[in-house]
């Protein structure tokens, strides 16, 4: 199964803009000049468009908005924003970037009559900063809805403030229109003095309930997202604030006729397709995340089941035991009963690209249990998908951990350290319910050096990994008692 990662003519995608209309799922999506690898050359983006009737396969369309020329707002590049049908035709507003302008960020706008050929407002920039109040350089990332409550449509835009904490600015701001056309000003309508700045705002309501979700490049950089019965706030964090992890990034999303929302996102490149490499701007597109409410009207998040049924393909493998107390029940059942030690071993088979599924049953966990990926046979250096009891969480760890200098030559036989870059080791983690008895439900797609993880239909975690492993998928039980079974690995 070939799955849609970025447009057959570019070398990389950036923020994806979706827009569901008359039963169409669309991508507007910003693509890099072709060899551009780093600012500000790759900044220089297009808006290109695909379009899909069933979330999985996309046709592409003509390139809807390319960068002006001169001095003109979107000479250096169109950057992110959003469409709506709105007053009998498709406009989009957008993030026009100009270095050589006094604003290099401004709202900018053009309309469509049919969705595809689009026409620049002579007008842009429609909206610039108001510098007595937000600084000028972030202005940036346009969201347009039409809010049913207040009667007119609303526009969220990411920005600075100026009497804030230079590091806790960032704050989104609100304009109201009753026409597309004439916008007013009406101030920050989230200011949480927690962040540089919050990338790509976006607002829905679902239920009773309000949902804000932004992205977050500073501090704990993730999308994430806040809860609130009103629109304008005030907004409270959930215990699992994070649509995805960290290199699921500037996810924006959409709604189906059916109420279903779907966010959509990228993961970043690395340079010279390495491990080690330098995290790029821009990369390929993530499998969508669905998400739903809960009980506590906080959002969980899952793998569309368009994606779950199209792999269908088995895969065959052969469990490969490493070490411990493992039980095999007929073919695609085990049991490791490791209380006090470590059992572990690898589902060995021949493909790089795959999708796992399986059922895991904690009975009796003191420590951790979880799945291996891109794994040597010493499960040394790998992926680990850890779900630690104790503190109530789920992981995605980088393995080996490094040590301090003056222990390295103490590590014998080890792999060099990882060096996951600014996340850390622990490259993703979610707190997660973990209880005795009760199942977690685990997805995982590995195309190459892409791996995409949905855990217990609550959490995702995305990651690139370019090493070439032993091992492509493994069990794992860390002082725990643990039964996994319903395996399957399809492509």
């Amino acid at each position: 199964m070939e799955l849609f990662r970025k447009m057959s003519f570019a070398d990389s995608t950036g923020d994806a803009i979706p827009f569901y209309h008359d039963g169409k799922y669309h991508i507007f999506s910003l693509t890099s000049p072709p060899g551009t690898t780093v600012y500000p050359a790759r900044l220089r983006t297009s808006w290109s468009h695909c379009v899909s009737d069933d979330l999985v396969h996309w046709t592409e369309l003509p390139t809807a908005l390319y960068p002006g020329e001169g001095e003109e707002p979107d000479a250096s590049g169109v950057w992110t924003g959003s469409v709506i049908y709105g007053e009998g035709k498709y406009h989009a507003f957008y993030t026009g970037y100009c270095l050589s302008a006094e604003f290099q960020q401004t709202i900018c706008h053009a309309t469509s009559e049919d969705g595809i050929v689009w026409t620049k407002d002579p007008a842009n920039p429609v909206i610039t900063p108001l510098t007595e109040l937000y600084e000028k350089l972030d202005w940036r990332d346009p969201y347009i809805f039409y809010n049913e409550e207040d009667r007119c449509y609303w526009l969220l835009l990411s920005a600075r403030e100026l009497d804030m904490p230079v590091t806790r600015r960032g704050c989104v701001v609100l304009y109201r229109s009753k026409d597309l056309a004439a916008w007013e000003h009406y101030g920050p309508i989230y200011a949480a003095g927690h962040t540089n700045c919050p990338e790509c705002p976006e607002m829905y309501k679902i239920g009773e309930n309000w949902y804000l979700s932004y992205s977050r490049f500073s501090e704990f950089g993730n999308t994430i997202y806040r809860i609130s019965r009103s629109p304008f706030g005030p907004w409270r964090k959930p215990k699992k604030d994070g649509i995805g992890g960290r290199r699921f990034y500037a996810a924006k999303s959409m709604q189906d006729d059916a109420g279903r929302r779907f966010y959509f996102a990228w993961i970043h490149d690395r340079a010279e397709n390495s491990d080690r490499g330098e995290w790029y701007w821009g990369g390929k597109f993530c499998i969508p995340h669905e998400v739903t409410v809960d009980a506590d009207g906080e959002l969980d998040v899952k793998m569309p089941e368009e994606y779950v049924s199209a792999f269908h393909e088995p895969v065959p493998w052969e469990y490969v035991p490493v070490m411990g107390n493992v039980k095999r029940y007929g073919e695609d059942a085990f049991e490791m009963d490791s209380i006090g030690a470590c059992s572990y071993g690898f589902l060995d088979h021949k493909e790089d690209s795959f999708f796992f599924q399986c059922t895991i049953m904690p009975r009796e966990v003191y420590d951790h249990f979880g799945i291996l990926l891109k794994s040597d046979r010493e499960a040394s250096g790998c992926l680990l998908l850890e779900f630690d009891v104790s503190m109530q969480r789920v992981s995605l760890l980088s393995l080996p951990m490094a040590a301090d200098p003056f222990w390295v030559q103490s590590c014998q036989a080890v792999p060099p350290a990882t060096d996951p870059g600014p996340e850390g080791v622990r490259v993703a983690e979610k707190t997660f319910a973990i209880e005795q008895g009760k199942t977690i439900d685990i997805k995982i797609l590995v195309e190459k050096d892409m791996v995409e993880v949905f855990a217990g239909e609550q959490a995702a975690f995305t990651y690139h990994i370019y090493k070439k492993p032993e091992y492509e998928v493994g069990l794992l039980a860390q002082d725990a008692r643990v039964e996994f079974y319903n395996i399957r690995i399809t492509k």
